[in-house]
């Protein structure tokens, strides 16, 4: 029957994502698989913008690492993609949304985000202007907005805020993605808190190993790290220091139980190559 289809695909993919039941099920596709990389254009096209913000840092890091937006990766979210919402669920949704809102004169931040609306349980409606994208930044761990509407204590900007030229130049230094290069990209932003149950990859909200392995990747050397994700058209690269480990991102692009739809894996010396249709993401090792 469809619905034990869906809950059973909602079970897979908690077992790999750390959502708990609802929240997983809440973003199984209609065609009953994972549902991690089905969405709505707009909302894959953000999502795709929210990785180069996040993969982007320090001197080594293309543009975006100005947005500051790396600095979530040191936070516990659990991502929870949906189709016309990705929701990050954390127990610091306040500190998260101020990293991705402008507020006051804090820029950068993700440029074109606004917020919508507040609710209880420290619940962020957000709204990426330039794509039409919403993303939920909550403590409840079901991901639901829902509740009273409240008032901010920040002074973010808001939809009644325009975009300013700062965030206009920003948006314009992103280079031209095809839509598999999108799916790619936004692919490695909502597995970012991922980990294999049977324990052959893990990512780690990008700052720490959950298989607590001993080869030294992530210690001391590491704790500043550097990271670039960069490319345009259908052929992206991305090379960085410290946690996860690259073959861990490229495993999790491609798991056969939730890795990107289509998206096949191959190794060329010290390179894996995720590649779907006709774009190619290469992880440089």
């Amino acid at each position: 029957m469809p619905n034990s289809a869906k809950k059973r695909a909602a079970h897979a993919r908690k077992a790999f994502s750390g959502e708990i039941y609802e929240a997983a099920l809440a973003g199984i596709s209609n065609d009953r698989t994972h549902g991690l990389d089905s969405c709505a254009p707009g909302q894959r096209k953000m999502n795709a913008l929210l990785a180069l913000g996040l993969f982007n840092r320090g001197e080594d890091g293309a543009p975006p690492a100005k947005w500051l937006l790396s600095t979530l990766t040191w936070y516990t979210i659990t991502v929870s993609p949906r189709w016309n919402q990705l929701v990050f669920i954390s127990d610091a949704p306040d500190n998260v949304t101020k990293y991705l809102v402008p507020h006051g004169e804090s820029t950068p931040r993700l440029p074109g985000m606004r917020l919508r609306a507040v609710y209880d349980y420290r619940t962020y409606a957000l709204e990426h202007v330039p794509t039409g994208a919403q993303l939920v930044v909550t403590s409840r761990l079901d991901g639901k907005l829902q509740g009273v509407r409240e008032g901010s204590y920040f002074d973010f900007r808001t939809l009644d805020d325009p975009l300013d030229s700062a965030e206009e130049r920003q948006l314009a230094d992103v280079p031209p993605m095809g839509v598999t290069a999108q799916t790619l990209l936004a692919g490695i932003a909502v597995r970012m808190s991922m980990a294999d149950p049977k324990g052959r990859w893990a990512t780690g909200n990008w700052y720490w190993d959950p298989l607590r392995r001993d080869e030294g990747r992530g210690r001391d050397g590491d704790l500043d790290p550097r990271r670039r994700l960069w490319g345009a058209g259908d052929e992206w690269e991305a090379q960085w220091t410290g946690l996860p480990y690259p073959e861990d991102v490229a495993a999790a692009l491609a798991d056969p139980t939730v890795g990107v739809s289509g998206a096949r894996l191959a190794k060329s010396g010290r390179v894996y190559e995720v590649i779907l249709g006709d774009s190619v993401l290469k992880i440089q090792i």
